[in-house]
């Protein structure tokens, strides 16, 4: 039968482990049975030894004494001596020995039969001491006291005897009990931690892939105890996840399209190492993710500056970027500065247009009067010295007004007129036209072309511009020229070289400068209107100049519109 202490707390943890929900119930419950199984064997295996140490108590310091004592009292009342023998010493010895065995009594029983045996020592001390007429019968009566007192030491050692023996069992019975108890109890217990704790295997497995950058499989734990609150706050955490790195993706991927849409070179780079990078970047600087910032670009300074690169400009602008890190945006500015400072000259031209056409207007008049009188004054002195001198002043009146002209046409800054034309045909053309006129300076002018079609572009601009650069090698102290006419591309490239004595580095960089000439008697409007009206209709115009290697003009006019 199972001991009372063991049912109470077994049915008392069940009971809790039946109303609780909890993982932590369970286990608390579990622990709290196994506990209580302990505690309760351990208690009555207490108990049970308590009684078994009271009754060897009892036995040792009562009965025993008693029995011994009994056996000797008998052992006087055998010896002849006397017809009183003399108990006297026995007696009390036996009176402390029962006294003893009354302190140490434990229960009800162990008490009467001791107070049992105290009344009969009184009964064997008055027998002892009362008078007798029969010797004989008084020994036997005597006799009889003792034997009772004998009986009842014997009998209770050997009833406590028996009751240590049951006790011994019933401890031996529990521990067995017990020990059979606590296998089942152990294994439903690990069976409780391992069902428990498997959820938080699975759990910690799929925090593992997570944390590896993996996406984490389904949690699959039931239960409404702490580890599946757990579950289900990991795959809601899971999905806040995924949820955060799509946004997180689209946005990186807006940021990036941004990025490579940029005409400005981007580049972010760390400890010389270039993390971030866009097209424009690697066009601009050859830049890539992951590749080295060249040392070029690593001993620029904070803040923006420009670097020119040969024929090239760029615009960079150097911020910091975390602790040892930098943002370089970066442009091409060549054309940018071109524009620039086409626009300013082309405003600086056409201020200089509007006071050259006002001076004009105020000069030509006086001009026109001026020729007009003098061709009336010659004609009235023909055939005299005096007409030979209005020739002259007619003359130079001419003169100014070709110069006047000619501030007019950088004045007018007229509309291109576009056609079809063999460009080179125009350039034989014109050199047909002065051919004779520079044989006889000893100058030698001479077409290298190509045929190439026909091409949309200003003849009468072209004609003046070649006619310009012609007269100007030509007056240069050039014995060659050579006018050349090519298609590269889309564009179409006309040359003029010659073998003139070229010109110092400070003279060609101010070569296409308003009112700027080396000839003692130029305008130095020729080139600045030239420039000025091929720049007009979308071409451009180049000077390579170096003393005594002569002079090159390129003319590049877009071919078709």
């Amino acid at each position: 039968m199972t001991p009372a202490p063991i049912r109470c707390a077994t049915l008392a943890a069940m009971r809790g482990l039946a109303w609780t929900r909890t993982l932590r119930g369970r286990v608390l419950g579990a622990v709290a049975l196994s506990v209580l199984c302990q505690v309760g064997a351990i208690a009555f295996e207490v108990a049970q030894f308590r009684t078994i140490g009271d009754s060897v108590d009892t036995v040792n310091e009562a009965w025993l004494p008693l029995a011994r004592l009994t056996a000797r009292m008998e052992g006087q009342l055998d010896r002849p001596r006397s017809p009183e023998p003399h108990l006297d010493d026995s007696i009390d010895d036996a009176r402390a020995a029962v006294l003893r065995g009354l302190q140490l009594a434990g229960d009800g029983e162990e008490a009467a039969a001791l107070r049992a045996a105290d009344a009969q020592l009184d009964g064997i001390a008055r027998a002892a001491t009362a008078p007798v007429a029969d010797e004989d019968a008084a020994r036997r009566t005597l006799r009889e006291e003792v034997l009772q007192l004998g009986a009842l030491a014997e009998a209770r050692v050997s009833a406590l005897s028996k009751r240590t023996a049951h006790a011994q069992q019933e401890a031996v019975r529990v521990s067995l009990l017990l020990a059979a108890f606590s296998v089942p109890l152990g294994a439903a217990l690990l069976w409780l931690a391992g069902t428990a704790l498997r959820p938080v295997r699975t759990l910690t497995e799929q925090v593992r892939r997570l944390e590896a950058g993996e996406r984490p499989g389904a949690v699959n734990v039931g239960g409404d105890d702490e580890i599946g609150g757990l579950a289900r706050a990991f795959e809601a955490m899971v999905r806040a996840v995924d949820e955060r790195d799509r946004n997180l993706q689209a946005v990186t991927l807006q940021l990036r399209r941004v990025l490579d849409s940029l005409f400005s070179a981007v580049a972010v780079v760390e400890a010389g190492r270039v993390l971030v990078a866009n097209p424009a970047a690697d066009s601009l600087w050859g830049l890539r993710e992951g590749s080295t910032l060249p040392e070029a670009l690593t001993t620029l300074h904070e803040g923006r500056q420009e670097r020119a690169l040969g024929a090239r400009t760029e615009d960079i602008f150097v911020a910091p970027f975390g602790a040892n890190g930098r943002i370089l945006v970066g442009e091409d500015v060549t054309e940018r500065l071109r524009d620039r400072d086409r626009l300013l000259r082309s405003e600086r031209l056409a201020l200089v247009g509007q006071l050259l056409a006002q001076v004009t207007h105020e000069v030509r008049n006086p001009l026109n009067a001026m020729s007009l009188h003098a061709e009336l004054l010659a004609d009235e002195l023909a055939g005299t010295e005096q007409q030979a001198l209005l020739g002259t002043v007619v003359n130079e009146i001419r003169r100014l007004e070709a110069v006047t002209e000619r501030y007019l046409d950088l004045a007018r800054r007229r509309a291109p007129e576009l056609a079809p034309e063999d460009p080179v045909a125009l350039a034989r053309s014109v050199v047909a036209l002065e051919d004779e006129r520079l044989r006889r300076l000893g100058v030698e002018v001479y077409v290298q072309a190509e045929p190439c079609g026909t091409a949309e572009i200003d003849g009468n601009l072209l004609r003046r511009a070649l006619l310009n650069l012609v007269r100007n090698a030509a007056e240069a102290g050039a014995h060659r020229v050579a006018v050349g006419v090519v298609r590269a591309g889309p564009d179409l490239v006309i040359t003029v070289a010659d073998d003139g004595p070229g010109m110092e580095s400070a003279t060609a960089a101010r070569i296409f400068e308003p009112f700027f000439s080396t000839k003692a008697r130029g305008t130095g409007l020729g080139l600045a209107v030239t420039r000025q009206g091929i720049e007009d209709v979308g071409g451009t115009v180049t000077m390579e100049s170096a003393p005594g290697r002569g002079t090159t003009f390129t003319i590049r006019l877009p071919a078709a519109r």
